[in-house]
């Protein structure tokens, strides 16, 4: 590997530590609190509980016309006047809690829909934080806005045990624990970074209004298709099985979590870099090389936690939920296959073409939708995983062909297929009680993973080495 590569490899690598202190405390946390979640709550009230939680997902983006992605991008560049880029992300989010605030009135007058009074406030305080955090990002308060991650997963912790363990709130205390973790998170960053100052005299220029949502309209069915790809399992599966199915659905869904924090805390440096990178002559190096240490590295993980998902699944889902256990390894394959579609995204992002984007994910939506409709009422949870399964596949495929003809991206194809290969061994052998020749199997399997990239360990392990040395030689300088 090149000084070149390697400078950028470690720079990224930078990056990612940075972000998986900051945005993915709350994911994080999520994952722990687990067994609490699995404790207080019936099968039914965690699955009524999630889903709305998710549906923010959607709500959010559409109603918001995506105007916090584009709040972060501009907020970037020097010549954009802060205080009117605040202003007119806030003009649009007021709109869309108005909007939000309608449709839950109409929802709990009209329909009867529960819990529509804490979901719209939950939506206020997701608001708040995502644009008062992604403005201190945008602004350079790297170290601030780590900050401002961990107080919102600390404030969640906090309330999820006061709310749910001791007061026995059930839903409510569930979705306002959220809310209490995004608005102890969201004034923190607005007085921390000081974005007060920003909105007196409180001005919207429309012409920059119009370019952020020029910038960030295009970007909501991208949104919308991932949710439906990712989420929409869930709502198939309340139609098709019930409550108690999707409750037994969404709680091992969180179990693949693990390889979704893993890949998430990786793309938003990854994002940077692409950027960065993608008209250097010697990209093609640097971008193939980070996606083979990005494969074994996930998938890997992904292969451990299917083979260690009965024990961590006595631990995780407690009570009625135990039975989750058997959905896990299956999700766990759509989650690979899902964060390994992912690391392509940020090349048509660093492209500016995002046409290729919305359509590999619209298939992937359309694909997932017709066959979770079609397969649940006949396997239940298991369709909507395989439908899963298929659509994040499809999306993969795609973008990894149209990608080869646009870019210098040297993609190991034999290689790649033999880790998936692998990978679904590994969750055949663990998805049913199984005698201890199918475990032996499967960990069989997990070492011809874990090694099936050589090259990838030792340049890895090199690397290393020689940053542990120039640390402690640096340590006896000092000294």
């Amino acid at each position: 590997m090149s000084a070149s590569s390697k400078g950028r490899i470690a720079f990224l690598l930078g990056n990612t530590l940075v972000f998986a202190l900051g945005g993915l405390a709350v994911k994080a946390v999520s994952l722990v609190l687990m067994p609490l979640y699995t404790t207080a709550l019936t099968a039914g009230e965690y699955g009524t509980a999630e889903l709305l939680n998710s549906a923010i997902e959607i709500v959010l983006p559409l109603l918001s016309l995506g105007v916090v992605e584009a709040l972060y991008r501009f907020s970037i560049d020097d010549d954009v006047p802060k205080d009117e880029l605040f202003a007119g992300s806030l003009v649009v989010l007021g709109g869309g809690a108005l909007c939000t605030g309608v449709l839950c009135a109409l929802g709990s007058a009209v329909w009867g829909m529960e819990h529509a009074g804490s979901f719209f406030v939950l939506f206020c305080s997701v608001c708040l934080f995502k644009a008062t955090t992604q403005l201190a990002r945008g602004m350079g308060h790297v170290r601030r806005f780590v900050a401002y991650g961990l107080i919102n997963a600390l404030a969640m912790v906090v309330s999820t045990y006061l709310l749910l363990f001791r007061a026995h709130l059930g839903v409510e205390g569930y979705l306002w624990s959220f809310t209490i973790g995004y608005l102890v998170g969201g004034l923190v960053a607005f007085l921390g970074s000081a974005e007060y100052r920003l909105l007196a005299p409180f001005r919207v220029d429309r012409a920059l209004l119009r370019r952020m949502l020029v910038y960030s309209l295009p970007l909501v069915p991208n949104l919308l298709s991932w949710w439906l790809v990712s989420v929409s399992g869930r709502y198939v599966v309340l139609w098709g099985s019930g409550v108690v199915a999707a409750g037994l659905f969404t709680a091992a869904s969180k179990m693949p979590a693990l390889v979704n924090i893993v890949a998430s805390v990786f793309q938003q440096a990854w994002q940077y870099s692409t950027a960065r990178e993608i008209d250097s002559p010697d990209r093609g190096a640097f971008f193939g090389s980070v996606l083979r240490g990005y494969s074994l590295a996930t998938l890997s993980t992904a292969g451990l936690v299917i083979a260690l998902n009965r024990p961590i699944s006595r631990v995780m889902l407690q009570a009625e939920f135990s039975e989750g256990w058997r959905y896990v390894p299956l999700l766990m394959l759509v989650a690979s296959f899902g964060v390994i579609s992912i690391f392509f995204e940020s090349f048509y992002q660093a492209l500016k073409n995002s046409g290729v984007l919305m359509a590999s994910t619209a298939m992937g939506a359309v694909v997932n939708v017709i066959l979770g409709v079609a397969l649940v009422p006949f396997m239940g949870p298991w369709g909507a995983g395989l439908a899963g399964a298929v659509a994040y596949a499809l999306i993969l495929v795609v973008r990894a062909y149209d990608l080869g003809r646009r870019i210098d991206l040297p993609i190991d194809r034999p290689r790649l297929t033999y880790q998936l290969a692998l990978l679904i061994g590994i969750t055949a052998c663990m998805s049913f009680d199984s005698g201890s020749w199918l475990t032996a199997v499967a960990w069989v399997c997990l070492g011809l993973l874990a090694t099936s990239d050589m090259t990838v360990l030792t340049s890895g392990a090199r690397a290393v080495t020689e940053s542990l040395g120039h640390r402690n030689r640096g340590v006896l300088r000092r000294l």
